[in-house]
């Protein structure tokens, strides 16, 4: 067809589109585009033979057009939060807009009694929109933008709620409200809080205020007993050799010699945020392989009695993991590193489990209904700091390990403290010698 062909059609389309908003589907006639078009009968029906066959070619060429729009943008690399914020915005206006809304035109073009046992036309048509925003939120996701949601749960609640609210406007008054509060929503689940940034440089660095330590072991471990550390640190040969500064006061950096191997040590502050600074700082300093230690609550007491728990992942609920690693529910420990604490434990003889944690800083709203869930969920303990700590190291590229030995038990009517109130030091001394061992294995 010549290309004034093609601007005819492009006319009769345009024109009918109109009026299929103004009518629906079934109250057009092929009398009323040719007046809308100002062709002739013979003009219109040149090219097109019914008001089906407009119809259907003007869904397919909306289609094309909303398809071409995502392909282009996403060749061209844009963001995946611009093409989204984009295509939100069309869609509220256009719910508000009855008069532009095709919605009962569809219905009606779609439920007409004639149409040929199994036409699904219009399922083949909600499959190309699937694919369409299949392919955006993966690359959303690809690129860290958007959260790691289900794509088919978020196509559904789009297309389902905006074709809902344009077949209503036909029907009844619609509140403005009530389409921003759709596309708020959908933007929530696939894009969140966003609180990770991948920039490697923030506004205040560590480096800004910790320089590196000449000759500082490259190996470093740390615990959250201040007994356990002042009673190894009180040994003969050890030796202080840097001091990091927090609003709680200097938390001193110890050197000793661990089977022929300098080992760093120091007391990391409880809670995830300042486990986090103090972690970042030793970096700084010099570390590049890290063992933690703790205490842990008991949320699984057959798995954990009298044994060491190696995370394996933690589930994320404290707020600092986030600004270091894209968002999820939950995030791995390294293989390589839960091996290496495996090995050591299996060396010394110690008993062990491996598996989930849940990592809380709120330790006042552990409560029952959390408890249960996170157990289901198959976590074994609950602490503050393991996810934060995956995530500083991985985003620093620095090797991380971790052994949690049990304290208090979650895992019973009422709350039983047992060890909390030790501080480890029950056997603080096989902890920290066993955590230099893990540290020698990384």
């Amino acid at each position: 067809m010549s290309r004034k062909g093609d601007k005819t059609k492009e006319l009769i389309r345009e024109k009918a589109a109109v009026l299929f908003a103004q009518k629906g589907f079934k109250e057009v006639t092929m009398k009323d585009i040719c007046e809308a078009s100002g062709l002739s009968r013979g003009g219109l029906y040149r090219h097109y033979e019914s008001t089906e066959q407009i119809f259907s070619e003007l869904m397919d060429c909306l289609l094309k057009t909303q398809e071409n729009e995502f392909t282009v943008k996403m060749e061209q690399g844009q963001s995946a939060v611009q093409i989204l914020d984009e295509i939100l915005k069309r869609y509220q206006d256009e719910m508000i807009d009855s008069g532009a809304s095709l919605s009962v035109a569809i219905y009606e073009y779609f439920s007409r009694p004639h149409l040929e046992a199994g036409d699904n036309a219009l399922q083949e048509k909600y499959r190309s929109s699937a694919c369409m925003w299949r392919e955006l939120i993966q690359y959303g996701i690809k690129r860290n933008e958007f959260r790691p949601v289900s794509w088919e749960a978020v196509f559904d609640l789009i297309v389902f709620s905006y074709q809902g609210v344009r077949m209503y406007s036909k029907l009844m008054p619609i509140d403005p409200g009530i389409p921003k509060r759709i596309t708020d929503q959908i933007r929530q689940l696939l894009i969140g809080f966003r609180s990770f940034d991948p920039a490697e440089k923030a506004f205040i660095n560590p480096a800004d205020i910790t320089k590196p330590l000449p000759d500082f072991p490259k190996i470093c471990v740390s615990t959250f007993s201040e007994a356990i550390i002042e009673k190894y640190a009180a040994r003969e040969g050890v030796t202080k050799i840097a001091e990091l500064y927090t609003a709680n006061g200097a938390l001193p950096v110890y050197r000793t010699v661990y089977g022929g191997t300098p080992i760093a040590f120091f007391l990391s502050r409880v809670g995830a945020p300042a486990c986090a600074a103090g972690l970042e700082e030793i970096i700084a300093l010099g570390a590049r392989k890290i063992v933690l230690f703790g205490s842990c609550g008991i949320l699984n007491e057959s798995r954990m009695e009298g044994r060491f728990l190696i995370p394996t992942a933690a589930v994320r609920e404290e707020g600092t993991s986030f600004h270091y690693a894209p968002e999820s529910e939950e995030i791995p420990m390294e293989p390589s590193s839960v091996r290496a604490v495996t090995k050591c434990l299996d060396t010394c003889g110690y008993p062990y489990v491996t598996g989930k944690v849940w990592t809380m800083d709120a330790i006042y709203r552990e409560t029952a209904d959390k408890i249960e869930r996170r157990r289901n969920q198959g976590c074994l303990a609950v602490e503050m700091e393991c996810a934060a700590a995956i995530a500083v190291t991985r985003f620093r590229g620095v090797k991380f390990a971790q052994f949690l030995y049990g304290a208090d038990n979650l895992d019973s009517d009422i709350w039983e403290p047992r060890d909390l109130t030790d501080y480890g030091m029950t056997n603080g001394e096989k902890y920290l010698s066993l955590a230099f061992e893990c540290g020698l294995a990384l």
